[in-house]
């Protein structure tokens, strides 16, 4: 990708598959490349990027490696407690975010490991797109309303499993999730969260990029959405659910490439 004589045949490619990953039903959208992070450092006029969490002292990455963003994340459960998570995060923030209603990307998860609380399930952790979109009519930042699609490894899940699931959230409400596909760690996809305003529904898409299968779903929401979000931020991020134990000690990991970020007007 840094050799200039290939950049041109790169550039078309990406933009190809961007045209052509869209098989499902959606409202007419200009679609733009945003970032391929064709350069040797995050473009800090497209991007802010964050480490986050209750405890920041395990490994965090976000970086451009071998032409892609690279988002990595560890982070062990807390051991003074069987009740809920740690959580932390590492995250790449769009910068001017307000006139995208859809984005697409590339996610290839390399690495992910989830160590649950003895014999009970519950750490975990994911890649994602996560994109708030309105507001559902109070002008609350708590009332506005994203969708989100995410590769996730859960410690529930076989050995060397992920899932693709995508879901919509407001006010803390997060259990309006859908299951769209499995894959196995290391295959690359591509997947698009899209707002169409027009029908009153979020879009999904997933296309293993191995075996050029696409899976997709439409699902409708509750809210009105004539209100424009108070907080419209849309990121990628690693994100860690890591299950508190007291009696082993619980971990979450997830290092995954980011390529090909395209969005939606």
């Amino acid at each position: 990708m840094n050799m200039q004589g290939h950049v041109g045949l790169r550039l078309l490619i990406k933009g190809l598959l961007g045209a052509l990953l869209l098989a499902l039903p959606c409202a007419a959208q200009t679609r733009i490349l945003y970032d391929n992070f064709n350069q040797r450092f995050l473009n800090q006029n497209l991007w802010y990027s964050v480490c986050a969490g209750f405890s920041v002292t395990e490994n965090c990455a976000t970086d451009v490696q071998e032409g892609r963003l690279h988002l990595s994340r560890s982070l062990m459960g807390n051991s003074d407690t069987n009740s809920g998570t740690n959580g932390g995060s590492a995250t790449a923030f769009f910068i001017g975010p307000y006139a995208i209603n859809s984005i697409t990307a590339d996610i290839q998860v390399r690495d992910a490991e989830a160590i649950p609380c003895g014999t009970v399930a519950g750490s975990g952790g994911h890649a994602d797109i996560i994109a708030r979109f309105f507001n559902s009519g109070s002008g609350n930042v708590n009332d506005d309303v994203g969708a989100s699609i995410a590769v996730e490894r859960d410690s529930s899940n076989p050995k060397g499993q992920l899932s693709v699931l995508a879901g919509y959230f407001s006010n803390g409400d997060y259990s309006h999730s859908f299951w769209l596909a499995n894959i196995t760690i290391g295959t690359p996809v591509t997947v698009t969260v899209g707002w169409d305003q027009p029908n009153h529904r979020f879009l999904y898409s997933v296309t293993n990029k191995v075996t050029h299968v696409t899976y997709s779903t439409i699902q409708p929401y509750p809210y009105s959405d004539t209100t424009p979000a108070v907080d419209p931020e849309k990121h990628l991020d690693i994100e860690l659910f890591p299950a508190n134990c007291t009696s082993n000690q619980t971990w979450a990991q997830v290092d995954a490439l980011f390529d090909n970020i395209y969005v939606g007007q």
